[in-house]
């Protein structure tokens, strides 16, 4: 009985090995190389120096790290609620029994399959106000308005701008993922609230509809909370960290430190590694106490 139990979790371990392999040569090294390098001066050219925790002394009286961090949390507080926010609309909207909806989702899901440099030089094309004015700023300007001068000197309204264009990117996969829980919630149950004086559909949606939606919501502010941090392209192709520093994310200041001084980038990494896991178990936590897993 021993020798079976042993033979069957070796052909389970012989299945997983690849996937073990991948994580390993992808994730678990290059996290560890990364943690050794933010103790060494190093770049690029010649052996890294070991300097202890220099570099993470650095990064704590650096200005433009802290802006860097206050950056990315204002992008996360516009970008996470309004991607989600737009996916469960949008959702919602296609789960019901209108006409061409399988169009409509094809439509909604689109932008996902754009590339964010394809996307960002699109909505910098449209809305660019310097040197050449884009198709919105010009059809403000006709009517006697001026559009926010994002790309040079109102940093606010540049960080709007990239929201903007990740929102209308990534919406479509939160729409896919609510879509997928709305339709896992029996009908059963939406009888049974009717019975019991449920009458309008925003009562449904209050007390039915969305505490079912709690485990697929918890899902979706991890990964949304995860790509937004690490996005790169957007600010890169839109703003390059400007106006003035104030589109400069954690992600972009270690973008920046890179070519020169590799330890700083580094260290700069781990803070941005130790908080996405402090959020994510921050939620997880918060979570576990809220939702019921049917």
């Amino acid at each position: 009985m021993m020798r079976e139990r042993l033979h069957a979790a070796g052909w389970g371990y012989a299945f997983i090995s690849p996937a073990l392999i991948l994580v390993a040569v992808f994730l678990v090294l290059p996290i560890g190389f990364m943690l050794y390098i933010s103790l060494h001066k190093w770049g690029l050219l010649g052996a890294p120096t070991f300097v202890g925790l220099d570099n993470f002394v650095y990064l704590a009286n650096d200005d433009r790290f802290w802006r860097s961090i206050v950056n990315t949390i204002f992008y996360l507080v516009l970008a996470v609620p309004s991607q989600i926010g737009l996916g469960l609309f949008l959702a919602i909207l296609v789960n019901k029994k209108v006409l061409a909806r399988e169009g409509f989702r094809t439509i909604f899901f689109i932008p996902l399959a754009i590339s964010f440099v394809a996307a960002g030089i699109l909505f910098t094309w449209m809305f660019a106000t310097t040197p050449i004015e884009g198709f919105f700023p010009r059809l403000l300007a006709s009517v006697g308005l001026e559009f926010p001068r994002w790309q040079t000197t109102d940093a606010g309204w540049a960080m709007v701008m990239i929201t903007l264009m990740n929102t209308w990117k990534s919406a479509g996969y939160c729409m896919i993922v609510y879509l997928a829980g709305l339709q896992g919630i029996n009908k059963e149950w939406t009888e049974a609230a009717a019975i019991d004086g449920v009458r309008t559909q925003w009562q449904e949606f209050r007390f039915l509809t969305w505490p079912l939606l709690a485990p697929t919501t918890f899902l979706l502010v991890v990964t949304t909370v995860i790509f937004t941090v690490r996005g790169f392209e957007p600010i890169f192709v839109m703003t390059q960290g400007g106006p003035a520093g104030g589109t400069t994310t954690l992600v972009y200041y270690l973008f920046d430190k890179f070519p020169d001084t590799v330890g700083i980038a580094s260290a700069a990494g781990t803070v941005l590694l130790v908080g996405v896991l402090a959020l994510t178990l921050v939620q997880f936590l918060a979570q576990s106490r809220r939702a019921t897993y049917y």
